[in-house]
């Protein structure tokens, strides 16, 4: 699996216009010789399964299937193609000089993996790039609190109470080791026998054994902030040495939260296939357009972090395809109704464009219009002027 990232795959989806189910000009003889110069079968449903059999499908599967080696070179080619053609005049479209200069970059972000990136999934484990975001202006940085963290000491901050602010999510980090290992203190909570549970796996190289480290003596560091607070009586804390607190806590508890075992994944995609499978088709639209399907199954307790629910909304993005069969669009969506409070506009925008004709030319979206009217209803922060126009456009054609 390659370590390319959502905002990655977003970007060059833009500029290699897959969002209809092409890739730049190439022809399907173009595009496998392409491919093939490049020692890629891309057309290889084993190697690369899933997703589809257009050229922007196959290209996903790459990116998903793919090692870091062959999506590199392809990015690189790619980019080389895009710079051949818009020096000859040749190029459909705008592409910019910076644009193709990015895909060399992330082209070698995937070549030489910087150590931050030592969580990258490997084989079927999945790990969340980051599930909390931080942006620079001037020396100035603004850092998403997690949302797990925040939630716990929102009302702390609303009433200025900055001391138990910061006492309440160094506790929250405590818990997560202790539900995780069994053991609040750090120092016994990343014992060697522990580090598949917070991890996923021990560590593969020098690097990564530096960064389990890292985050072991991290979160020793707030457990000794925290006794010290432990044993002094309450008092008022200022407000910015508790913002920097509070942010080291959000950065440790993101750290042993992002890993998501392959059996949680299993058990979930399991009960939402079982589901499906248990309802007629009017039996299923009825419960699925409101959302009671999902208060008639239980969901594993871990989908009650943010991070967990971000990690599977990045999997199931990935992996939705609406090219198969109804039962099996009708799943996909299903997934995305489990973690439906993570879903952004872009996300509803990108989910309308892909494609749904199968290879004999049927359509086979099914499901979706119900999704974008539960979403609208439930979350109605993501509506979008595009969204809007594709509903409209539906129920004209239902009509």
């Amino acid at each position: 699996m390659s370590g390319l990232s959502i905002a990655n795959k977003t970007f060059l989806e833009s500029v290699l216009n897959m969002t209809s189910g092409y890739v730049l000009d190439f022809s399907n003889s173009s595009f496998a010789n392409f491919f093939r110069d490049l020692n890629v079968d891309i057309y290889d449903a084993e190697s690369y399964p899933g997703f589809g059999d257009s050229k922007a499908n196959r290209v996903r599967a790459l990116w998903r299937s793919g090692s870091d080696t062959d999506v590199a070179g392809s990015l690189h080619a790619l980019a080389e193609y895009l710079s051949a053609k818009k020096d000859a005049g040749a190029l459909e479209g705008e592409i910019t000089d910076e644009q193709i200069r990015r895909m060399h970059d992330i082209a070698q972000s995937l070549s030489d993996p910087r150590p931050e990136d030592v969580m990258t999934p490997l084989g079927d484990s999945v790990n969340a790039s980051f599930t909390t975001e931080a942006t620079v202006a001037a020396n100035k940085i603004n850092i998403e609190i997690h949302e797990d963290i925040y939630n716990h000491i929102d009302q702390y901050l609303i009433n200025g109470d900055y001391f138990h602010a910061v006492e309440e999510s160094y506790k929250l980090v405590r818990e997560q080791l202790r539900e995780k290992t069994g053991s609040e203190r750090a120092s016994d909570a990343f014992a060697p026998s522990n580090q598949e549970k917070i991890f996923g796996h021990a560590p593969r190289s020098p690097v990564e054994k530096d960064f389990y480290e890292g985050v072991k003596f991290l979160n020793m560091a707030i457990q000794f902030l925290r006794n010290e607070k432990a044993h002094a009586p309450a008092s008022p804390l200022e407000p910015n040495l508790a913002l920097h607190y509070i942010s080291l806590a959000s950065l440790a508890y993101d750290l042993i939260t992002r890993y998501v075992s392959d059996e949680v994944i299993a058990e979930i995609e399991d009960l939402i296939r079982a589901k499906r499978r248990s309802l007629s088709a009017t039996a299923f639209y009825r419960v699925f357009e409101s959302g009671r399907w999902l208060d008639s199954i239980t969901l594993p307790d871990d989908l009650r972090s943010s991070s967990v629910r971000r990690v599977l909304k990045e999997k199931w993005l990935a992996e939705a395809e609406f090219t198969h069969s109804y039962d099996y669009s009708n799943i996909m969506l299903m997934r995305l109704q489990v973690i439906a409070e993570e879903l952004s506009k872009a996300d509803l925008e990108d989910l309308i464009e892909r494609p749904t004709l199968d290879f004999r030319g049927n359509d086979q979206e099914a499901g979706m219009l119900e999704f974008m009217q539960y979403m609208y209803e439930r979350y109605p922060e993501v509506r979008s002027s595009k969204v809007d126009q594709w509903i409209e456009n539906k129920l004209r054609e239902y009509a």
